[in-house]
């Protein structure tokens, strides 16, 4: 475990006017993140550290990031459900104001993304994730859904484009979720790809999908239809990526067994609602 002492020192090393920082160590090398304070998107310095962690270094990540996290941000729901899913402890540190500190041990420091991108663009995600919009535009006309549980049928065919294999581990869990606007119009859609990044969820890629492509979070009104719960880290990115919270709505299929899809967010201000197929 890190000193005060170090954590500080390598706070005012690392820190930089106007971002916000994230950081890990593990055996003397600091991966640590960036990004632009005061600016809301489906990312953040945490975020950006967990996604990259993941991607660059697969069959290290576990170790990595059960070491503690820093952050000079405050933590906001969708920080601490992507830790709670994905890593194990994290906390708040101040920026220390000494011009004075230093490192009394060497360490090696590893930048996560770049400090001018706001999120981490993976070469994990799942070619499926890829298809154009007008794919689950189709399945939506095509079946003509007038209830919920009918949406939820074309979400659950959507997620059969995932394929799957003998060894389910190694592949990606047929998950889907798809984004409607107040009007029910297909905004966005997502699919899980997470088996070798642990932070792709289907709801996750979905709302980083809309905001790369539109630059605008989940818009007030907006319907997210899931085939399961979304757990905390998805719970947490949907409530602060939309534009007004209390305005959407978020359906699903599949309860969720174990605790990382329990009481979260959307739990906690009753914005999530279980629902049957062709109900």
């Amino acid at each position: 475990m890190l000193s005060k002492k170090t954590i500080e020192a390598i706070v005012f090393t690392l820190n930089k006017p106007n971002l916000e920082l994230a950081f890990v160590e593990q055996k003397s090398v600091v991966y640590y993140a960036y990004f632009p304070k005061g600016l809301k998107a489906p990312s953040s310095a945490v975020v950006k550290l967990l996604q990259g962690v993941f991607d660059a270094h697969i069959d290290h990540s576990f170790f990595i990031l059960r070491n503690r996290i820093y952050t000079t941000a405050r933590l906001t729901e969708m920080d601490k459900g992507m830790v709670k899913v994905v890593a194990k402890r994290i906390s708040e540190v101040e920026i220390p104001e000494s011009g004075e500190l230093f490192l009394a041990a060497p360490f090696t420091f590893k930048q996560v993304g770049e400090a001018s991108s706001l999120m981490i663009s993976s070469q994990h995600l799942n070619e499926e994730n890829k298809l154009a919009l007008g794919f689950a535009e189709a399945l939506v006309e095509n079946a003509a859904p007038s209830t919920w549980g009918e949406y939820l049928n074309v979400v659950q065919e959507l997620a059969q484009q995932i394929p799957r294999g003998e060894v389910l581990h190694d592949h990606d869990r047929d998950i889907g979720a798809i984004l409607l606007s107040k009007d029910r119009k297909v905004l966005a859609y997502g699919l899980n790809s997470n088996s070798k990044n642990k932070t792709l969820h289907a709801e996750v890629n979905l709302i980083q999908r809309y905001f790369r492509e539109k630059h605008e979070l989940i818009p007030e009104g907006a319907v997210l239809i899931s085939t399961h719960k979304p757990c905390k880290m998805c719970a947490g990115m949907i409530y602060d990526c939309a534009q007004d919270a209390a305005s959407i709505e978020v359906y699903y299929g599949v309860e969720e067994e174990g605790g990382l899809s329990r009481a979260t967010i959307l739990d906690q201000v009753h914005l999530n609602r279980r629902i049957d197929s062709a109900q």
